[in-house]
């Protein structure tokens, strides 16, 4: 049956006051979950865990902890695969040794005609979830990711980017 004419219908919400956890944390668990592609139940449990819905982690691997990013946003930054950083750090004790190493070749980060018809190493599923374990929203997430200032990084990805022909 059709509303009357001038019938207005009331838009009463099913929440009139925010949540705790959205009076706590600023947001509603739902949206934190849908902008990192979790379940609630995850932001719920990371509250639980460790004390903040913004940490992905307990504790930062080897990598965040001593540099500050993942191991893949260092290969990024320096046109490398993750294996090569991994290996620059056994050899040389720091991946950023752009002045030690001689070398870097036409082909670096890119596809030789032997691999062609292989995935590029940032396709491959092993290095999609690699994201740093503090959350932009925490509140030690700048400190955490002010070490990489300590390794002058920048040089080093300049450098990188000099070498690759960039």
């Amino acid at each position: 049956m059709p509303n009357k004419t001038g019938f207005i219908k009331p838009n009463r919400p099913m929440f009139k006051k925010p949540s705790k956890f959205e009076t706590k944390w600023g947001k509603p668990a739902y949206k934190i979950a849908e902008r990192e592609n979790v379940s609630t139940t995850t932001i719920h449990m990371r509250v639980k865990n460790y004390g903040s819905p913004y940490q992905r982690k307990a504790k930062p691997n080897v990598w965040e902890a001593k540099y500050g990013k993942t191991i893949v946003e260092i290969a990024y930054d320096l046109l490398l695969s993750p294996q090569t950083v991994s290996q620059r750090e056994k050899t040389y004790g720091n991946p950023y040794c752009e002045d030690k190493i001689k070398k870097g070749g036409p082909n670096r980060n890119k596809k030789t005609d032997k691999f062609k018809n292989t995935k590029h190493w940032s396709e491959l599923d092993q290095f999609k979830g690699d994201i740093f374990w503090l959350m932009p929203e925490h509140p030690d997430y700048q400190q955490e990711r002010d070490r990489a200032l300590e390794w002058d990084c920048d040089t080093h990805i300049a450098l990188a980017k000099a070498k690759a022909g960039v």
